[in-house]
């Protein structure tokens, strides 16, 4: 049985799980009735299963609240390996997070944003009515730090 069959009562106890790494990173938020089986599943099929070393379970008196559980944990916590919920897929941006500026305040002062990412060396994401656009990167010059140590 998948999440996606769990269809069962939505009045019957439902679990968010949260699994974590060694350095208590947070990897994933998921919801099921039988965390065992889940666990099994995504042991067969998540490349990045093997990293789990701790689960936390919170149980829920239904399956909706358990639902709304794991989507406010998605949008507050950025676990890794989500990409449902996630409003813009940090993980996929480096390991700084992206500061998000709509186009309204960029177009204000696109230089100053410019000038931002060079500075704190973050990537910033433009989005259009919370829905990003384009992701402004810092550049990097290798070829002047490897003259400098020769």
């Amino acid at each position: 049985m998948t999440a996606a069959q769990e269809t069962t009562s939505s009045t019957e106890r439902t679990a968010v799980y949260r699994l974590f790494d060694e350095d208590e990173a947070l990897l994933y938020v998921g919801v099921t009735q039988d965390p065992r089986v889940r666990f099994k599943q995504h042991a067969r099929g998540k490349p990045w299963w093997p990293r789990v070393v701790a689960r936390e379970i919170e149980w829920h008196d239904s399956r909706e609240g358990a639902l709304k559980a794991e989507a406010q944990a998605i949008a507050r916590e950025l676990p890794r390996h989500n990409d449902t919920g996630v409003q813009w897929p940090h993980h996929r941006l480096g390991e700084a997070r992206a500061e998000i500026v709509n186009t309204t305040h960029f177009k204000a002062d696109p230089q100053g944003w410019m000038d931002h990412v060079a500075e704190t060396q973050r990537p910033v994401v433009i989005t259009r009515y919370q829905v990003p656009q384009v992701v402004i990167v810092p550049y990097f010059d290798r070829s002047q730090n490897q003259a400098g140590e020769s």
